[in-house]
């Protein structure tokens, strides 16, 4: 057991820029400003957290090294296709009992069950957040770091809108209706149909509002992306994506490559002035380059078409693509950004204020 989700832990989760040299003014901003990472999928890979690992982008001595204070896990339970007829023997892979294969939902649980034990596990060093509160503890010199829980794709919800209530109560925070595959709610950038919103797809707008779960716009087709801006009444965000403006190249085998999954600069600014937040990734494919001045890049082409209050960081570390740095790497990301000529404040806003205005609105006082 373990050894397919090592196997592509290790094949597909490699970094570009190792130990980048950061200068004493951005550690210190870097260390005094809150870190948040909207989207990070270790659960779906490894089988630990906790432990120092040798490969892929994530663990929490990573974490804490470098300064990160909140941490999106996400979970997904099929991937790259509805059938999961791949995704099945990675999750077998990683320990999944017969009965966790059953039904997205119950793969789902038992996804949120592991994090949830690495969290009891870890000594107090991880709290999964729940209440504002533990945001605060998370912020505070030497404390924890805090978890919130992301599910990506409607299809886990297996047709039964009951089930957003569920998620949330098993700590879920933010859902995202689209993943890599078209399903009953919407349609995928890298889907076939690339269709708008269902009318389940706009019931289920409805109830992650009511339950005050973020509504994560990454991976939805372009259709479906307007029709969540035109039914939504909560601030959204796309938790992680690169721009069309920085890198639009197209595959001749894969629906998945820059041109479909990156998003164009008018979607990003038109998800900024509806209040929401656009997380950039650090995915050398989705960034177009694999250096510290292609992130950099990045965030600032973000910066100019959202305004400074509408940029975060959603790196996808651990989703199955190479990274510019690792998360002990961040702190180089503020140096770049600083060197670049970004205002202090507006670093500060990047790498956690904006992320945490909308965090803040999903948790209970």
């Amino acid at each position: 057991m373990g050894v397919v989700s090592s196997a592509v832990d290790r094949l597909l989760h490699t970094t570009a820029v190792h130990a980048p040299s950061v200068g004493g003014r951005a550690r210190t901003l870097h260390a005094a400003a809150p870190v948040v990472d909207l989207v990070v999928g270790t659960a779906l890979f490894r089988r630990s957290l906790i432990e120092p690992n040798g490969s892929g982008h994530v663990d929490l001595p990573r974490l804490q090294s470098g300064g990160v204070n909140v941490v999106g896990l996400t979970i997904a339970t099929r991937f790259p296709d509805l059938r999961g007829s791949l995704s099945a023997f990675q999750f077998r892979s990683l320990g999944a009992p017969p009965a966790a294969m059953g039904s997205n939902m119950a793969l789902a649980e038992w996804l949120i069950a592991r994090i949830a034990a690495w969290c009891d596990a870890s000594a107090g060093e991880l709290r999964l957040l729940r209440r504002r509160r533990d945001i605060d503890a998370c912020l505070s010199a030497g404390g924890p770091v805090g978890v919130f829980l992301g599910a990506q794709g409607g299809h886990i919800l297996d047709g039964r809108l009951a089930n957003v209530e569920r998620l949330k109560g098993l700590g879920v925070r933010m859902l995202a209706p689209a993943h890599v595959m078209d399903n009953r709610a919407v349609g995928s950038s890298t889907g076939r149909r690339r269709s708008g919103l269902s009318g389940f797809g706009r019931e289920l707008v409805a109830e992650l509002e009511r339950e005050s779960v973020l509504l994560d716009l990454a991976h939805m087709s372009d259709a479906g992306v307007d029709d969540c801006l035109a039914a939504a009444t909560r601030p959204p965000l796309i938790s992680h994506t690169g721009l069309l403006s920085r890198s639009s190249r197209r595959s001749r085998w894969r629906r998945y490559s820059p041109a479909t999954r990156n998003v164009p600069d008018s979607v990003a600014r038109d998800v900024a002035h509806a209040g929401g937040v656009v997380g950039i990734t650090l995915s050398t494919q989705l960034l177009g380059g694999e250096s510290i001045s292609d992130a950099v890049g990045a965030f600032q082409a973000a910066l100019e078409a959202c305004g400074p209050a509408g940029v975060a960081i959603g790196s996808d570390m651990d989703g199955g693509l190479r990274m510019v740095v690792d998360a002990a790497g961040l702190p180089a990301l503020t140096e770049g950004l600083l060197a670049a000529g970004v205002a202090p404040d507006v670093v500060r806003g990047v790498l956690g204020q904006n992320a945490l205005r909308l965090l803040r609105s999903t948790l209970a006082d």
